[in-house]
């Protein structure tokens, strides 16, 4: 326990980490001003002409089911956040040649590196989880000077605080696998360059050949968990407990080839 909370510590020092806040808090204080520039001025029918949703109406934060409104997009830049601050944790260690002293003070590799991963993990939930209410209360003004609040009933707050908790625990995810693929690749770059490859190329790829294997892939099964619902306009039916489970072995096997690579690897000659 004491190792986890110095990981996180430590984790927390870094200044990419302090800055992809800053940049969240930044983003959350802009997107609340357009919001609220946007909408003054105009009726509840204008702000909702044509289906369109509007952050000032708080029923379109969250639309349950089809993983439109303003949440979802807030998750993608959370995610992407996580990925970045992980990569960027264990990075830097190999980049500065710190990783010798780091196994003089612990030498107990697999406890180090599982310790690290679990840090950057829940660090990266708790944050999104932070980030994620100031930017919903950013849009409070808006809301509540220009928009409306109609029908947003206990069973809506339980759906947005379900969305909530997913994103927190996908960004969590999206660190842990920064880590493992930093601490593969040594450096920060190689893991941003193997996810993007992945998703966007291959991915992208394997959907347009074989559309088939499609519930397979890193994409669908974390649109699943984030929507909790099946998506539209794919040929195949898959549970979002079933995308839960299938994202969770992924990762489990990439953190556990990336602690086998860590125990064996030689690493004086990155000091």
């Amino acid at each position: 326990m004491n190792l986890l909370v110095v990981e996180m510590r430590r984790a927390l020092q870094r200044r990419v980490v302090r800055v992809l806040i800053l940049m969240a808090l930044v983003g959350c204080v802009v997107v609340g001003v357009i919001a609220f520039t946007s909408s003054a001025g105009k009726s509840l029918a204008e702000l909702q002409v044509n289906g369109h949703h509007h952050p000032a109406v708080m029923r379109d934060w969250w639309i349950a089911g089809g993983g439109e409104g303003a949440l979802p997009v807030s998750s993608f830049f959370l995610l992407l956040g996580g990925l970045v601050g992980g990569a960027s944790v264990a990075g830097a260690e190999w980049r500065a040649g710190t990783i010798t002293t780091v196994l003089t003070w612990e030498p107990r590799r697999v406890r180090l590196h599982l310790c690290r991963t679990a840090a950057c993990g829940i660090l990266a939930a708790v944050i999104a989880c932070a980030l994620e209410i100031v930017f919903l209360g950013s849009l409070l003004p808006a809301t509540l000077l220009n928009g409306s609040t109609a029908n947003a009933d206990w069973h809506w707050w339980i759906s947005l605080t379900a969305a909530i908790l997913r994103t927190s625990l996908l960004t969590g995810m999206g660190a842990m696998l920064g880590v493992a693929l930093a601490t593969l690749g040594r450096n920060t770059a190689f893991a941003l360059a193997a996810v993007f490859g992945w998703i966007v190329i291959l991915e992208g790829m394997i959907r347009g050949l074989e559309p088939g294997l499609a519930r397979f892939l890193w994409g669908e099964n974390m649109t699943l968990i984030l929507t909790w619902a099946q998506i539209d306009n794919v040929r195949f039916t898959r549970g979002p407990l079933v995308a839960l489970v299938t994202v969770t072995l992924y990762m489990s096997l990439i953190v556990t080839a990336a602690t086998l690579v860590f125990r064996r690897r030689d690493v004086a000659s990155t000091s």
